[in-house]
């Protein structure tokens, strides 16, 4: 009988001990035990399940709120890139434009100075002949020329002294005249 009594004083000290542990567990709500015990008998679950709700909904709004703010930001962000995407377009197309037209000047340029080139020869080639020819004849051709800047350029270019012995064989007037123009 010492036994049996030894024994269940034994079981009475755990029970007690497992009492006072779990009142411990529940009052310092380690673990979380107390939701789990509320939960589990069924008390005032409700209202905290509730509660929590509220705190998860409230978080969720906020983030919710959060995320369309990002999204106007990031729409907004876009608009910018698309307008700038387009003016630099236009900035690129205006430049291609701008480009082909220089070349289209740069060609004539090159064409007229090919023609120039040209005409400066042949009008060197007649100063040439001019100053091999006798005064007499040179005078009696250039007379005759109806290009009137053309013979100031021929005069513009001969010796000084062929030039003086031409206008000196010329008609007085038609010497005058491109006297007049040529100085």
């Amino acid at each position: 009988m010492a036994k049996k009594r030894k024994k269940g004083f034994i079981v009475f000290i755990i029970v007690i001990f497992l009492i006072v542990f779990a009142t411990l567990i529940l009052l310092f709500d380690i673990g979380g035990m107390r939701q789990l015990a509320y939960s589990f008998l069924g008390k005032d679950s409700g209202r905290k399940a509730t509660a929590s709700k509220t705190v998860v909904e409230v978080e969720l709004e906020k983030e919710k709120e959060f995320i369309e703010s990002e999204k106007t930001k990031l729409q907004a962000l876009r608009t910018d890139l698309e307008n700038y995407k387009a003016q630099l377009d236009s900035r690129a197309k205006d430049l291609d434009e701008k480009e082909s037209l220089l070349q289209v000047k740069e060609q004539e340029l090159e064409r007229l100075t090919q023609d120039l080139t040209a005409q400066f020869e042949d009008l060197m080639e007649i100063v040439k002949i001019c100053e091999n020819m006798n005064g007499e004849e040179a005078a009696a051709i250039l007379s005759q020329m109806e290009d009137t800047e053309k013979v100031i350029l021929i005069f513009k270019n001969l010796k000084k002294e062929k030039s003086a012995e031409i206008l000196g064989l010329m008609n007085p007037e038609d010497a005058a005249n491109i006297l007049s123009q040529l100085y």
